[in-house]
């Protein structure tokens, strides 16, 4: 159990007034546990009090291993075990995690009248938004796999190859070189498709004249990294070379703006003037970024409506485009680290125009 990690919680929820909260995101148990705990349908929660009392719930057929400095309850299939988190909890506020399933939480609220739902999720995101050096170590490295694995993209562009097959032959890559399988797909986007920013690679060909964009992540050792390089293939014309550079214009803007006390809505801004500003606007459907860490997308978010305040500590994505139906989608993708003074970029594949022969 990270005593340390926890403790910081338990700040949290002192500022914030909750005196207990429950947990149960597999990621946020890994990082205040140091291993992971995978209920699946079953619970498997962690109760932590602000006096300091650290409880776990969890099925036997779990088989976890308790510690010095919490209490264990165990249950087997069949047993009310809603009953048993309840009996822990004091009257009033219950922090509840945002993805516990709805079927567990009301469970546990048909024990008790005498006790309040709240998300007591951002207890635990205030505390893993800021990575401490281990964190940061798994997340350089990972940022450099992903450099490698768009090299890898890029050095084996053909017409001959359909996006599936692209993204399929990256997502090889990451796992020969130790990345975990990814739960979705390697994003390879051709021409138009480039436009749709959460595309599917399919059996698009590519052809002379294509944006080639490539939104890369990859999970290794429990961090994720997410990257997004565009390049052209054979030729690129005057316009599509207009739109590459405003975008990554508007990227670089956001990451010399980045520095500790900055709003993350500001952060947004800064990548958004420079586009709207070249009267591209319309065409910048996203915000520019989102945190990453042990989920590929966590808080702090640098959009329109996230006040979170910039921290030495925190990883996000810099990640501004321009999205223009039936034509061409470009998008410049990095992650950055605030530090004391700036920022860190992670992720350092070139960002100068390439056009692919």
């Amino acid at each position: 159990m990270r005593k340390n990690r926890i403790e910081k919680v338990i700040e949290n929820m002192k500022q914030n007034n909750l005196k207990q909260i429950i947990v149960s995101e597999p990621e946020s148990l890994d990082y205040l546990l140091g291993r992971s705990v995978m209920a699946l349908e079953r619970v498997g929660v962690l109760l932590i009090k602000d006096n300091g009392e650290v409880h776990m719930f969890v099925n036997k057929i779990l088989c976890f291993k308790g510690e010095e400095e919490m209490v264990l309850h165990e249950h087997n299939d069949g047993d009310n075990v809603y009953a048993q988190i309840a009996s822990e909890l004091s009257p009033g506020k219950v922090g509840f995690d945002k993805n516990l399933a709805s079927g567990h939480t009301i469970g546990i609220l048909k024990e008790r009248d005498d006790i309040i739902p709240e998300v007591g999720s951002p207890m635990i995101d205030a505390s893993r938004m800021t990575k401490d050096e281990e964190e940061a170590k798994a997340l350089r490295a990972v940022g450099a796999l992903n450099d490698k694995a768009v090299a890898f993209g890029i050095a084996n562009i053909s017409p001959e190859k359909t996006e599936k097959e692209l993204s399929n032959m990256i997502e090889d890559f990451f796992i020969a070189n130790g990345s975990e399988p990814n739960p979705w797909w390697q994003m390879v986007c051709y021409g138009a498709t480039c436009a749709d920013p959460h595309h599917e690679a399919d059996n698009t060909l590519l052809k002379e004249g294509d944006a080639v964009l490539f939104d890369l992540f990859s999970r290794n050792n429990k961090y994720w990294c997410d990257m997004t390089r565009t390049v052209f293939y054979k030729s690129v014309t005057e316009h599509h070379r207009e739109v590459y550079e405003i975008v990554k214009k508007a990227q670089q803007a956001a990451i010399d703006f980045v520095r500790p006390g900055v709003v993350m809505k500001d952060v947004d801004a800064a990548a958004r003037k420079v586009i709207e500003d070249a009267g591209y606007g319309k065409y910048f459907i996203t915000r520019t970024g989102h945190g990453v860490g042990l989920t590929v997308h966590e808080p702090p978010f640098a959009a329109s409506d996230c006040e979170i305040i910039a921290k030495p500590g925190m990883v996000f994505s810099i990640e501004p485009g321009i999205y223009i139906e039936g034509d061409v989608g470009v998008r410049i993708e990095d992650l950055v680290m605030v530090t004391e003074d700036g920022c860190e970029v992670l992720t350092k594949y070139p960002k100068e125009l390439q056009i692919i022969k």
